[in-house]
Parts: structure tokens; sequence; C-alpha cells
């Protein structure tokens, strides 16, 4: 039968199609100009994003949740890391269209299979970085790259990643900011990940604790550079889309 994720992903399209003016479509009926730009931008800082989780796996420190998650659900359904990422982000999706469906958008389909991509080509091109202590300071360059992928995911703003849908979904309904929730589903995705096999160590803590203000660090830096012109990212009443990085 076809994958389920692109099962998912045809009727997310329809669910576009049909309530668009409730998502985060706006991209391509203001900033036309800017769309294709923007969706590539996104597909490349999930591209970087899953290269960052590549070179944390090949440390063999589990570091970042996700990755744990990741890790966990391939051992326990006995799939490639890059498939079982997919996995995921499908059951992410699926909460975020009852928390917030406005967050998703074309990029949050395209997201998942750059990510995963990133993810592959990284595992088949890096070696092993599992010598103590160099593997934690590659593990470290490795979190660095994932919160870089991670905030130029968010600033392409055509549609967020299904993790960062999910949290700014969670926003929307909470007074929450993003490094809280962040940190809250971090460790919910390390426990599951943990039951269902994966490896947590001392260095999945460390990138649970820095990860989210890392992001908030690359997005303050994106929003003084604002290569993409116009609106910055700001926070409106109604409008939890386009947060401010002061609400990170």
């Amino acid at each position: 039968g076809a994958d389920p994720y692109l099962k998912f992903s045809g009727n997310l399209l329809i669910l576009q199609r049909k309530y668009g003016k409730y998502m985060d479509s706006k991209i391509f009926m203001k900033d036309k100009d800017k769309a294709l730009f923007r969706i590539l931008l996104l597909c490349f800082g999930n591209l970087v994003l899953g290269f960052g989780n590549a070179i944390c796996l090949q440390t063999g420190l589990g570091a970042d949740a996700l990755n744990v998650l990741y890790q966990g659900t391939a051992a326990f359904l006995e799939l490639p890391v890059g498939t079982a990422s997919l996995a995921a982000s499908g059951v992410m999706v699926a909460a975020t269209c009852f928390l917030d469906i406005k967050q998703l958008g074309i990029g949050t389909i395209l997201a998942p299979f750059a990510c995963s991509f990133g993810i592959d080509v990284g595992m088949a091109v890096l070696p092993a970085y599992t010598l103590f202590p160099a593997n934690y300071g590659v593990m470290l360059l490795g979190v660095c790259t994932i919160a870089l992928g991670l905030a130029l995911g968010i600033y392409a703003d055509c549609g967020k990643s299904s993790y960062d849908a999910l949290i700014y979904g969670v926003m929307h309904r909470t007074n929450w900011r993003y490094h809280q929730i962040r940190w809250g589903l971090d460790l919910l995705f390390l426990a599951v990940g943990v039951l269902m096999g994966g490896r947590m160590t001392p260095a999945t803590v460390i990138a649970v604790v820095v990860t989210g203000k890392m992001v908030t660090g690359f997005l303050h830096l994106l929003n003084k550079i604002n290569f993409l012109g116009g609106e910055r990212l700001q926070a409106k009443n109604g409008d939890v889309g386009r947060m401010s990085a002061m609400d990170y």
C-alpha cells in the first residue's frame, strides 16, 4: 500500500485548499515573489537539521531528545532512522491539527522529507566519533547545527516543521514560551524514546537544556540580518505564528 505519511500529506493538502484561511498559507497571498525562496530556505534548514541529527547519532551519545525518539522508534519498529523520523513527524502533525491548524502549511509537508534525507545522507557519509572526550565536542557541534536548522525553518515562515508546529500549537493554547514548551516536550519524547529502545546519556540532558535557547539565539541573529526583507517576525494579537524572539 501507499506510504501512510504520503497519504496523510495528501489529506493535509486537501485541508489546506479547503480551509486555507485558517492555515499558515498567507505567504502565498502577500509575498508571492519570495514564496519559492522561503520554501527552499525551509527545506535547506531541515536538511541542516537532519544532518545535525546525524552528527549527534554518530557520536554514540544519543544527544537531542528527538534523536532518542527516532532511535527508539527505529529500534521498536525495525525501521531506518530516517523513516522513523517521518513516522514521528506524522504523529506530531496530527496533534497540531487539533491544537492550531494554521501552523501547518506546505512547508510542514516538505520539512520531514528534507530532514529525513539529511539524516540518511549524514549517516552514510559521516564517520563515527566515539572517542572520549572528543565525541562530546562533536555532539555539541551537532546540537548547534540542529538549532541552526530549526531557526532557519522557523524564519522561512511558510509552514513550520512538524515539531515547531506542535510547539507553536501549544503556545496558541497556553501562555508558555517556546523554550519552556520545548523542554517539556523534549522530556516527554526522551522518555518515550528510551522506553522504545533509544539511548540516553549525559549528553542528552545537555542537549535538552541548551537547544531551545540556541534556537532563540539564531532567531535573534536572523531577525537582525533580515535577509528576507520586509516584515520581521513579530508577536501580534491573534497571530502566534509570527512570534518575536522575546517570546522564545
